[in-house]
């Protein structure tokens, strides 16, 4: 019995992955044939970038944002990594197919099942993108069918996943951040969208600060952080350029009439404050306050660090716990703090100059910041068909666990009540994605594809963990490298009239295989394989089997690590043997064994 590519998406060999880069590669040679090269150099970090456009259809797209970095060709050498840029519109050269189902594609724009080191692919729904890099000829392919459909902020901000591995690679990290300073360096200004972040830097730039970036930029944590520009360009909203009468002459043509943003490319205006490299002197993130003045606060290093990583985790292919882990360190590294924004805003950038000028406010309890922030990541997902009664308890569940470093995840699988609208109520970083109506097994199999964690935790819309949940199951892996999935026991329980829990039967008796009673490391999924998208019940049995089928090692604990929410609305409700897809399951299983049976007599 063949295995469903759902359930087990094939892991592509390194040659496999070789042979597709190889076929992009060949597909631009022939579309520069034909087209003709243009060439651009660029310093990014210090290293030199070279652009080879097949044709010039791209060049006005792609370059504008870059402009400030252009540099001449090296004279004696090479450059460091190339580019080779092509559409197939202007050159009349199709791509090739793709080299797997849309099924493997992620919202981030990672492919499930390539995993090689040195051939890096991505392919980004939003402007249409394939992106395949080799990491050891350190060069790479981008490609779209027509320049016609790009997007504002791939404009604004091209190659971002290319330039992503190409910093990896160099030892350093694109950030979702802005920066801005003086001659006594730079500081680094984070948060998600309508905290001031942008406002700050443009604020700054207006009344003659130096500038590195709005949106995003590379950081160097080593030996000592810097910060250096990638991008000359500045989202505000629409019509807020309004504010700023020095921007409006850099103010760019909106590509799409209702765009969200509105882009500025801020060079040559600003050539002499745009600043390519500074030293990073602390981190800020910004919080606006009713008063005319701005000041500063001591910030917690959590809350700065999660304010710094959410984007940058979130929009990055190949993210994952190493990004975790430099960011965990630049953080460690920098002082943070509350910026707290007057309504004055020409005294922003009074205030930053005099912090920077005074280094008695640089201090670091490194000690503190240490022993706070070795926490590893865990992506909680939660899957969620019209959960508007319970979501809101769902995702403070998870937030009142009080564990650090945590992705929240929330897949909503075409509900059609007011769940979303809570969701996006609510003021945490949620990762929020909405699908088609496909069950539970294709959602949380959604959220695995896209989930940066070291540790993977699920927990269904009507239940809930225990208090430090979280902390005990983390700490059970991470003390046991041996062990896959550490997992308790489940407790029933229904509300009471007082809206307690009333706990129902023994937990030591309750089904076996809740899969939010557990935490797995992400690992597990390439072994055993995804949950079977075909099953809406017995989805937990079917992978547990086949997780001891792989000889996956699960700790088991005597305490209750999920209470089961029963309401009489559960999907099992009043299900037969039958619905709940139990003799299916047991019939794969089955299949499962004779297969196995059958290759061992053939061998």
């Amino acid at each position: 019995m063949e295995i469903p590519v759902h359930m087990n998406i094939p892991v592509r060999s390194e040659e496999e992955q070789m042979e597709f880069y190889s076929q992009c590669l060949s597909r631009y040679k022939r579309a520069a044939q034909s087209s003709g090269i243009e060439k651009f150099y660029y310093d990014i970090a210090g290293t030199t970038v070279c652009l080879h456009f097949a044709g010039k259809a791209l060049v006005p797209y792609l370059t504008p944002a870059l402009e400030h970095l252009t540099v001449p060709p090296p004279e004696n050498s090479d450059p460091d990594f190339v580019i080779y840029v092509w559409d197939s519109e202007s050159t009349n050269v199709q791509m090739v197919p793709p080299p797997c189902d849309t099924i493997h594609f992620t919202d981030r724009g990672d492919i499930w099942g390539f995993n090689s080191k040195r051939i890096k692919t991505a392919f980004h729904w939003s402007e249409f993108s394939v992106n395949v890099m080799d990491l050891q000829t350190r060069e790479a392919v981008y490609w779209i069918k027509t320049p016609k459909n790009l997007p504002y902020w791939t404009t604004s901000s091209p190659f971002r996943t290319l330039f992503h591995w190409w910093m990896e690679k160099n030892n350093c990290q694109l950030l979702h951040a802005a920066a801005v300073g003086t001659q006594d360096g730079a500081v680094l200004i984070t948060g998600k969208g309508g905290m001031g972040k942008s406002t700050t830097a443009l604020t700054c730039l207006h009344e003659g600060l130096f500038y590195t970036a709005d949106d995003y930029l590379i950081v160097k944590k080593d030996p000592d952080p810097q910060v250096f520009s990638l991008y000359s360009t500045a989202k505000l909203n629409r019509g807020e350029v309004s504010s700023f009468n020095k921007f409006e002459k850099c103010l760019g043509k909106p590509v799409d009439k209702d765009q969200e943003k509105d882009v500025l490319y801020l060079y040559p205006a600003f050539k002499n404050q745009i600043m390519n490299k500074m030293p990073l002197r602390a981190i800020l993130i910004p919080n606006v306050k009713q008063q005319d003045s701005t000041g500063f606060a001591k910030a917690s290093y959590w809350r700065v660090y999660r304010a710094m990583s959410f984007s940058t985790m979130s929009q990055l292919p190949g993210v994952g716990s190493h990004t975790h882990s430099y960011l965990q360190e630049l953080c460690r590294k920098l002082p943070i703090f509350n910026i707290e924004l007057g309504q004055d805003f020409e005294k922003i950038p009074q205030a930053i100059a005099g912090y920077l000028r005074d280094p008695k406010q640089f201090s670091v309890d490194q000690k503190k910041k240490r022993d706070e922030s070795e926490k590893p990541l865990v992506s909680v997902i939660i899957p969620v068909y019209n959960g508007e009664k319970f979501i809101r308890q769902a995702i403070e569940n998870v937030v009142s666990q009080q564990y650090p470093a945590l992705e929240i995840i929330v897949v909503e699988d075409g509900s059609t009540d007011n769940t979303s609208e809570i969701i996006e109520s609510l003021h945490y970083d949620i990762r929020h994605f909405k699908k088609e109506n496909s069950g539970p097994s294709a959602a949380r199999n959604w959220g695995i594809k896209d989930a940066s964690g070291k540790y993977i935790a699920f927990l269904d819309v009507d239940d809930l963990w225990p208090e430090n949940n979280l902390f005990l199951l983390v700490n059970e892996l991470e003390e046991n490298e041996e062990i896959d999935i550490v997992r308790g026991h489940a407790q029933l329980f229904k509300n009471s009239k007082e809206n307690d829990k009333e706990l129902l039967g023994n937990p030591a008796e309750s089904y076996p295989y809740y899969i939010g009673a557990g935490l797995y490391r992400r690992s597990v999924f390439n072994i055993a394989g995804l949950f079977d998208r075909t099953l809406w019940f017995g989805e937990d049995t079917d992978w547990y089997y086949r997780a001891r089928e792989k000889k996956l090692n699960v700790k088991w604990l005597e305490e209750v690590t999920l209470y089961v929410r029963r309401h009489g609305e559960n999907m099992t409700e009043g299900k037969s043997i039958l619905e709940l897809n139990k003799l299916k399951t047991f019939k794969k299983i089955l299949d499962r064994d004779r297969k196995r049976n059958t290759e061992k007599k053939n061998h």
